[in-house]
Parts: structure tokens; C-alpha cells; sequence
């Protein structure tokens, strides 16, 4: 009785092209989005939160090549060797994240409190002005100060938030994607005594007959 033919390897050889797709596809990105080059906090930060958002690209890509080369040890366990690596490099990206984070937030308080203090000076300044002075009272630069204080603290509790929240879910998916690449990693590299579809060679029936 003629038996069906497998399919195991046209599916191993799609996912090979998909998983490269994938891989050249979020490089690409990358280096795009790097560009131009900088080195400042902001310019690392928002290239690391753009990695995280895209992260999930690299994994299934990574993932469908350790599938797709199964069958291969010389060439799976390169591609987990990677993904060991570029789990390792994701989640001390998320440190640098939280480090940038708290960088830009200390620049954007001082910032505001620069503005707010140019500010306060020329409603001071004001105060000397007899023209200004003939149609203002007291109050009503006493009334300026406080409002110019409320707004500032405003915006500096808004941006702490704001940068907070982002700083939390770039690191978030830093970790979340650089654990599964670690995961997939070890299982790349330790191979399996079964075959991709679960069912054990025909060596190892032969051996175990």
C-alpha cells in the first residue's frame, strides 16, 4: 500500500522563508529607525521602545528558522545561539530603558522649571513697570505667581507620568521577547530526540526495536 508523503519538509521550507522574511524585515526597520545616528538619552530611548513594539517580529522570525532548519543541527543551533544572544541583549536594554527614563524625566523638570523661572522673572520685572503697574494691582501679580506655580507643577507631574508609562512598556516587551528568545534558545540548542512533528525517526524506532 503506497504511503503519503510527508509534509513536513514543504512546511519546514516555508517557514524558512517566512522566518527570514521576518528577520530582514525587522533589521531593516532597525536601521531605519536608527537613523540618524545619535547618542543622546532621547534618540536610545526611543529607538529601544520602537525595538520592543517590533520585537515580535524577530521572535516568530527566529522561531520558524529553528523550525524551519530542525532536521539541520549545523544550522538550528546557530540561529538559537542568536536567539540566546539577542534575548541577553534585550532584557539589559530594558535597564537601559529605565536609566533614559529617569534621565529624561530629570531634563524635562528642569526644563519646565527653567521656563517657569523666566516666567516668575518678568512678572517681577512687572512689578518695576509703571506701565504694567497703572493697570494691574498686587494682587493680581501675586494671582500670576500662583497660577504660573499650579501650571508648572502640572506639567511636571504630566511628563513624569507620561515617560513613566513608556519607560514601563518598552521594558515590558524588552523582557516579555528577550525570556522567549531565551526560552526558544535552549530548546534550539538542546534539540529534541523527536522529529518537528513529535513522532520519533525511523533510527531511533529501529534502535529502540
Amino acid at each position: 500500500m503506497p504511503t503519503q508523503p510527508s509534509t513536513g519538509f514543504g512546511g519546514q521550507a516555508i517557514a524558512r522563508i517566512v522566518g527570514f522574511t521576518c528577520l530582514f524585515g525587522f533589521l531593516a526597520d532597525m536601521i531605519a529607525l536608527a537613523l540618524p545616528f545619535g547618542a543622546g538619552a532621547a534618540w536610545r530611548a526611543t529607538l529601544l521602545q520602537q525595538m520592543g513594539d517590533r520585537s515580535i517580529v524577530l521572535l516568530i522570525g527566529l522561531a520558524l528558522l529553528v523550525y524551519g532548519f530542525w532536521q539541520n543541527a549545523s544550522l538550528r543551533k546557530p540561529f538559537s545561539y542568536a536567539a540566546l544572544g539577542v534575548g541577553v541583549l534585550f532584557l539589559l536594554s530594558s535597564i537601559l530603558v529605565i536609566r533614559d527614563g529617569l534621565t529624561l524625566q530629570t531634563q524635562t523638570v528642569e526644563q519646565i522649571n527653567q521656563q517657569a523661572s523666566q516666567l516668575q522673572t518678568q512678572i517681577e520685572a512687572g512689578r518695576n513697570n509703571p506701565e504694567i503697574t497703572a493697570n494691574a494691582t498686587p494682587d493680581d501679580f501675586a494671582q500670576a505667581l500662583q497660577a504660573l506655580d499650579s501650571e508648572a507643577a502640572t506639567l511636571k507631574q504630566n511628563a513624569r507620568t507620561s515617560l513613566t508609562r513608556a519607560s514601563l512598556a518598552s521594558v515590558s516587551n524588552l523582557v516579555v521577547i528577550g525570556i522567549g528568545l531565551l526560552s526558544l534558545g535552549r530548546v534550539g540548542i538542546g534539540g529534541a530526540t523527536a522529529g518537528p512533528s513529535g513522532h520519533k525517526s525511523r533510527k531511533q524506532r529501529r534502535v529502540n526495536a
